[in-house]
């Protein structure tokens, strides 16, 4: 007596073998409203080179039916997880966030800055106290700059950055060197995760892609005042 195969439904052949049918719904309609971060968007494009016509046929759906970024992925993504379209949405969020205006002010609060809040105790020598200063929030939620010391000539700037739980800060060209000290806390650049103590240096030219925190940090920061949003 032969012992028949269960029936393959289209699901079961139709199916992303590098994702999660879930996540490989999520980035084709991130990719394709054009606000998944660069790393992601390159990961996703080399997966697609092999020829998953899962996600390409995904892609190409999202691509013909994504029109306002919020509205439609909130009401057409489609999902096996009612969590999925709640997902995206908080994603392109978040990427919105993400890719502000170059140059904009309104992004970069520290690029006006010209003084420090601290008092001179002695010619050419100054100090911040604890108390003194005040934190000025960015337009990224959760994200806030405690001016320390400015040097328009040299330019430079010193700064104490605080991230709560589950905020980020997009991904940004340095105009020059910047080295950030943390404090407190945990923060994620690119695949590595920086906690209290650790120290990272990024050379002039060179690239951060979204920084990120789960639990919040305090950070020590020097950096340029021109830095260049992506």
């Amino acid at each position: 007596m032969s012992v028949k195969e269960p029936k393959k439904d289209d699901s079961d052949l139709r199916r992303c073998k590098q994702y999660s049918t879930e996540v490989a719904l999520e980035n084709a309609a991130l990719y394709a409203l054009g606000v998944m971060p660069p790393d992601e968007s390159r990961e996703f494009e080399a997966h697609l080179a092999t020829g998953c016509s899962f996600c390409d046929e995904e892609l190409r759906a999202n691509q013909g039916t994504l029109g306002e970024v919020g509205e439609t992925v909130a009401e057409s993504a489609p999902g096996p997880s009612p969590g999925l379209r709640d997902r995206l949405v908080s994603r392109v969020s978040q990427a919105a966030q993400a890719h502000p205006p170059e140059g904009s002010e309104e992004f970069q609060v520290w690029k006006p800055w010209s003084d420090a809040p601290g008092k001179a105790c002695s010619p050419g020598v100054f100090i911040v106290r604890g108390g003194e200063g005040d934190w000025q929030p960015t337009v990224h939620p959760g994200v806030a700059v405690k001016r320390l010391a400015v040097d328009p000539e040299r330019d430079y700037i010193t700064m104490l950055v605080r991230m709560e739980p589950g905020s980020s800060y997009p991904s940004h060209r340095h105009a020059g060197a910047e080295e950030c000290f943390v404090l407190e806390g945990d923060l994620k650049v690119g695949d590595q995760t920086l906690r209290s103590g650790d120290y990272q240096c990024a050379r002039s030219g060179s690239e951060h892609t979204v920084q990120s925190t789960e639990n919040g940090c305090l950070l020590f920061i020097i950096s340029s005042q021109n830095d260049e949003l992506l």
